[in-house]
């Protein structure tokens, strides 16, 4: 199913657009979805849980979402996943530290898609997304 929508784009946003448009050879219409597309990504195709997880997000207020940029990887989580990672490389895995391996890397990446997903969102409601340097200040701050 798909839904008609009219904008009015002002000059100086459409023209860009246009040009990127013409200089891909593709419809302005197609331009435009696959930027859409790509600015919020789809969340289908996710588990369940980190579907939800991500979905919850959106009805954060701007305060909480720029706490949830400020989430980081425990530091002794991220110790454990590199010293598996290591020692899988080496081919030293016992399945419950393989186990363990798989769980600490799916903790690890919910904290990436969610800073991820909350900058999108930020973005979307007009707020300034921190920079790298300032998400590191405010990581050590926060714990």
């Amino acid at each position: 199913m798909s839904q008609t929508i009219t904008l009015d784009l002002p000059d100086g946003f459409f023209q860009p657009i246009l040009r990127v448009a013409q200089a891909t050879r593709q419809p302005v219409e197609q331009l435009l979805l696959k930027a859409l597309q790509a600015s919020l990504p789809q969340l289908e195709g996710l588990p369940r849980e980190i579907a939800e997880n991500l979905t919850a997000l959106e009805t954060l207020d701007d305060q909480s979402l720029r706490a949830v940029m400020s989430e980081t990887v425990p530091a002794d989580q991220a110790e454990q996943i590199h010293e598996l990672l290591e020692r899988q490389q080496e081919g030293a895995l016992s399945d419950s530290e393989k186990t363990k391996l798989e769980h600490s890397q799916r903790c690890a990446d919910l904290v990436m898609l969610r800073k991820a997903r909350t900058a999108v969102l930020l973005r979307f409601r007009g707020e300034r997304v921190p920079t790298l340097a300032e998400l590191a200040q405010l990581s050590g701050q926060i714990k």
